[in-house]
C-alpha cells in the first residue's frame, strides 16, 4: 500500500511538471490584497492568507493542478481573462491589449503620430491569425 502510493506521487509529480502556466488565479487574488488599502493593511491581509491556507490552496491545488493543466491543453486559462497589458516605447509607439473568454486578445496600437489600429489575435491548434476591426485576416503564422 505504502509503495503504491508513492508511485503515485512520483507518477503525478511527473504528470503535472509541465503544466507551467499563467497562474491566473493566484495573480488576481495578489491584484485584489494589492488594492486594500495601505502597506500596513495588505501585508497583515497577505500574512493570514499564508495562515488560513487560502494562498497555497488557490496557488497549489487550484492554479496548479487544475487552471494550469486546463490553460496546457486548451492554449486558454478561463481564469486569466480580462487580464491587460500596456506598453509605450521611447519613441511613444503604444500597445494596449486585453485577453478575452474565449482566449483571444484584443488590442489596440497607436504609432506616434496618434494613428489607431485595432487587431484581435486568435489562435487555432498550429496557426495565429490577426484580424482587423471587420473580423477579416491581416496577417496569419504558422507555429510549428
Amino acid at each position: 500500500m505504502k509503495k503504491g502510493l508513492i508511485a503515485l506521487g512520483l507518477a503525478a509529480a511527473f504528470t503535472f511538471t509541465a503544466c507551467y502556466g499563467s497562474y491566473g488565479l493566484t495573480t488576481k487574488l495578489y491584484k485584489w490584497n494589492g488594492t486594500l488599502g495601505n502597506k500596513w493593511l495588505n501585508s497583515c491581509v497577505h500574512f493570514l492568507m499564508w495562515i488560513i491556507p487560502v494562498y497555497p490552496i488557490c496557488a497549489g491545488l487550484i492554479d496548479g493542478l487544475v487552471l494550469n493543466t486546463v490553460e496546457f491543453w486548451s492554449g486558454s486559462n478561463p481564469v486569466a481573462s480580462g487580464d491587460t497589458y500596456y506598453e509605450k516605447d521611447a519613441q511613444g509607439n503604444q500597445v494596449a491589449a486585453v485577453k478575452n473568454a474565449d482566449g483571444s486578445l484584443s488590442m489596440e496600437i497607436t504609432d506616434a503620430q496618434g494613428n489607431k489600429a485595432n487587431l484581435k489575435l486568435e489562435r487555432d491548434a498550429d496557426v495565429i491569425r490577426a484580424l482587423d476591426a471587420n473580423g477579416e485576416v491581416v496577417a496569419q503564422y504558422d507555429v510549428k
